[in-house]
């Protein structure tokens, strides 16, 4: 195995639950408990954190298929939470938008 596969395997963990947790809130039906920003401020940290780390790992140890797979799959993290946050944006319109 790499020298790297505990840091890899580290940064996709910390990515993959912080995701996941961001991605039952943007699901959660309107009348679930409120989760308070500061909660999903920090899992938009630990987000970009396991990003910046498999980056890291990357310009250390160069373009290997594991290392970039784990950061092709953070990418379409980052992206996939920033398309629901906007439909959920959208679907309360602005005073006096129409």
């Amino acid at each position: 195995m790499a020298i790297y596969s505990d840091e890899l395997a580290t940064a996709r963990r910390q990515g993959r639950e912080a995701f996941d947790a961001m991605e039952a809130w943007v699901s959660a039906p309107p009348d679930a408990p409120e989760v308070p920003g500061a909660v999903l401020e920090g899992y938009a940290r630990k987000l970009r954190e396991s990003r910046e780390r498999l980056r890291k790992l990357r310009e250390d140890h160069g373009e290997r298929d594991d290392i970039v797979g784990a950061l092709t799959e953070s990418e379409e993290f980052h992206r996939s939470l920033g398309l629901s946050i906007r439909d959920i944006a959208d679907l309360e319109p602005e005073a006096g938008a129409e």
